[in-house]
């Protein structure tokens, strides 16, 4: 795999890195938000009565559908995040495994799921992973169930962030921090032949998203983007972020994903095959079907 460094937006202490990696996947795959609401796609409660950790998707189209461990989804009894990234088979029926993100609701709101054009921020992500992927590599180690670790999360920044909501709604948590900022993100856009982003934070690289095909990067590009400025501070005491160390620790962090160790995820459920990645200070998952990527995802430790 050959991946280049090819474009810095700065905001505060933060930075985005669009990244190239050769060969581009060859597979065809769409994201599965495109077909949310169009009846390509729908995804429900489990059960009638809901099953909070479960939810029902019924692929109706003849493409691959991606959905990420970034997707939120809103609608029927409480809204929810997915906890990994899923390839859902055309014409399929498929179990997704996710996390509720709004703890005080459990009646009908809207029959089916939507999808805000939104995505869950890089922390709540890492967080996520961290407790699915700890049990997989350490599954002697005890450690908080992963809803667990969402709720926590979620009500931890609520109270950050000095929002007051009846349902303890995360994707309204967003809309009110977004607004509460009262400032403009910096002009980002996709940049040609890239599909990769990697959020370089303090120096480190906290997240890196890299997906096997550019027209899927461009779906999800904005909304990464977005959740990645979200976590920026803007003030004038904040050291700028250096081009030429970001680009140097974004490939450095790629480099090590390449060589990092692979541990099959056995509760997968779609199409292809998903493994935890770790390495010395990252840890994530990578998605592939018949050995092309899907989607890799890595978080700072």
């Amino acid at each position: 795999m050959k991946t280049t460094a090819k474009q810095l937006t700065t905001y505060g202490n933060l930075g985005i890195v669009q990244v190239r990696m050769d060969p581009e996947t060859i597979f065809s795959f769409k994201p599965a938000g495109l077909e949310l609401g169009t009846g390509g796609l729908i995804i429900s409660e489990a059960t009638g009565e809901g099953v909070v950790g479960k939810l029902f998707a019924l692929n109706n189209t003849n493409s691959y559908l991606l959905l990420t461990d970034a997707d939120v989804l809103v609608g029927a009894k409480q809204n929810r995040i997915l906890n990994k990234s899923i390839l859902l088979p055309p014409l399929s029926k498929t179990i997704l495994d996710v996390s509720c993100i709004e703890r005080l609701r459990w009646q009908y709101n809207a029959k089916n799921f939507s999808s805000p054009n939104t995505t869950a921020d890089p922390d709540l992500r890492k967080e996520k992973a961290e407790s699915i992927a700890c049990k997989r590599i350490n599954p002697d180690v005890k450690r908080p169930e992963t809803q667990s670790t969402v709720w926590s999360h979620v009500e931890r920044k609520i109270k950050e962030k000095g929002f007051n909501d009846t349902t303890e709604n995360y994707t309204g948590l967003i809309n009110f921090s977004m607004k509460k900022s009262g400032q403009e993100f910096p002009v980002c856009e996709p940049e040609t032949r890239c599909n990769g982003l990697a959020v370089v934070l303090d120096g480190k690289v906290v997240c890196l998203d890299l997906f096997g095909t550019e027209v899927v990067y461009k779906y999800y590009f904005p909304m990464l983007r977005d959740s990645a400025f979200r976590m920026a501070y803007s003030g004038k005491e904040n050291k700028p972020v250096d081009i030429h160390e970001a680009y140097y620790k974004v490939l450095e962090t790629l480099d090590n994903i390449e060589t990092a160790k692979r541990h099959r995820e056995s509760s997968y459920d779609g199409a292809g095959s998903l493994n935890v990645i770790e390495i010395k200070e990252h840890i994530g998952f990578e998605l592939k079907y018949e050995g092309q990527l899907i989607h890799d995802v890595i978080f700072l430790k």
